[in-house]
């Protein structure tokens, strides 16, 4: 017995000797204890500005992550390393699980929300955007002040998108002082200013949701679109710093036009029924050719000719904001081609990306059921939009791109790609001339849209 005793006593003693952190608290704020044990790991502990609770334990470990668990062990907050020797404690989703049964959702009719998604990091502890890339949708936390605020500044996006209306967006988040002078720190800066620092923004992006406590969101109209304003950077957030009677929160604006915020369909002017009716020179072949085109909701038709009994029919359908697929059908001599497409189009706010997949094949015999595959592309063109004028009434668009051809009879070739377009826009209808360099072929058209 005598023994066993004294092993207890020399294992217990060996505990307390090969620890690094020997810590008590009785009935002690959580803050404070995060403090004392930040001061003997001579680690950074960044807490929200409002860390509740108290602690009565014994810590006796080896390392200030044992330490941690022990510590926050039956409390609402959990830890996480974001660096070396720097860690954030948090309550996480604390917010959004105490309010899922007070849950709104907002289902967007013209409001794209993938264009504002600076501000839905901002409002992640009371929004989340519907988890299935066909939803065009969020889900808004709460039933309070504040979740009202956020469901009127949602709505009113939605009604106003494709106007031509510049907002002003602020939000103000409440932060601890430990996290206030951290990010003074990264900014090698003093009192209330804006954040340029890449690391303190980076820093602070990454973590927002765990180290803020959002209070308050506003947002206004700016009266005259036409000020020389309008060249702010869209969907840019901007920080401050902001210390008050012992208070200390980051300030949040951002500024953006409305009508770069709708859905693809509107944003490109697709009604539910346009029309276009064009005409075309192509050089190589000597040719003019006529078109006729009608866009009907996520349908597209083309019928064109170069009165010589040769024609093309075009047929596209969207499958979602970004893919369609279609078919072309083309007489020539005794064959008719036969090619398939796959459209994929992508925005990257400052432009965008086109690519397009083609099948091409014959049909020798229409008796025949046999489809000769005789030609496989892929073109890749991003796109440029630049607006012209003080009313932006007209646009210049550029095209570069390459395209890969593999074909049956010849090796594989790479070939450039080129288009610009100048579009006019009058009353209901817009103008359209533009100049296609595709697979050496040289092409002008002229259309009218409506």
């Amino acid at each position: 017995m005598k023994k066993v005793l004294l092993l207890i006593i020399v294992v217990v003693s060996a505990s307390f000797y090969f620890s690094n952190i020997h810590l008590s608290f009785n009935e002690t704020p959580l803050e404070e204890a995060l403090e004392k044990l930040e001061e003997v790991s001579g680690s950074i502990i960044l807490t929200k500005a409002n860390t509740s609770g108290k602690i009565t334990k014994e810590i006796n470990t080896l390392d200030l992550e044992s330490a941690l668990d022990i510590l926050l062990y039956s409390t609402n907050y959990e830890y996480k390393k974001v660096g070396n020797n720097l860690y954030l404690v948090g309550d996480f989703d604390l917010i959004i699980q105490g309010s899922v049964q007070n849950a709104t959702e907002i289902n967007f009719k013209n409001l794209e929300i993938t264009k504002i998604s600076n501000i839905l990091m901002l409002l992640n502890q009371r929004v989340r955007k519907v988890p299935d890339s066909n939803f065009n949708s969020i889900i808004v936390f709460g039933k309070d002040e504040l979740s009202s605020q956020i469901s009127n500044f949602f709505n009113f996006l939605d009604t106003n998108a494709g106007d031509n209306k510049i907002i002003t967006y602020s939000s103000s988040h409440k932060i601890s002082k430990k996290l206030y002078d951290y990010l003074i720190g990264l900014e090698k800066s003093y009192g209330d200013f804006p954040l340029e620092s890449k690391d303190a923004i980076g820093f602070l992006e990454s973590n927002f949701s765990i180290l803020t406590d959002l209070e308050k969101v506003e947002f206004y109209e700016n009266s005259d679109v036409n000020e020389a304003d309008v060249k702010f950077k869209e969907n840019i957030n901007n920080y401050y710093l902001v210390e008050k009677d012992g208070e200390y929160n980051v300030l949040v604006t951002s500024k953006f036009n409305l009508e770069n915020l709708t859905v693809y369909e509107k944003a490109n002017n697709v009604s539910n029924l346009e029309t276009t009716i064009g005409v075309s020179y192509q050089f190589d072949s000597n040719e003019i050719i006529s078109s006729i085109s009608l866009q009907f909701n996520k349908s597209y038709f083309k019928i064109s000719s170069n009165f010589n009994n040769n024609f093309k029919f075009t047929y596209k359908t969207t499958l979602n904001d970004n893919v369609s697929i279609g078919a072309i059908l083309k007489n020539q001599e005794n064959l008719i081609n036969v090619s398939f497409l796959l459209d994929d189009y992508e925005d990257f706010n400052n432009f965008a990306l086109y690519g397009i997949l083609q099948v091409n094949s014959q049909i020798e015999d229409l008796n025949s059921i046999l489809v000769d595959i005789n030609e496989l592309s892929y073109d890749l063109v991003a796109a440029k939009i630049y607006s012209i004028g003080e009313k932006q009434t007209s646009e210049f668009s550029l095209y570069p791109g390459f395209g890969l051809s593999i074909s049956k009879e010849d090796q594989a070739s790479i070939y450039l790609n080129f288009g610009s377009q100048y579009t006019f826009t009058f009353q209901q209808s817009r103008v359209l001339l533009s100049y296609l360099f595709h697979q050496h072929l040289h092409t002008i058209n002229l259309s009218l849209k409506f």
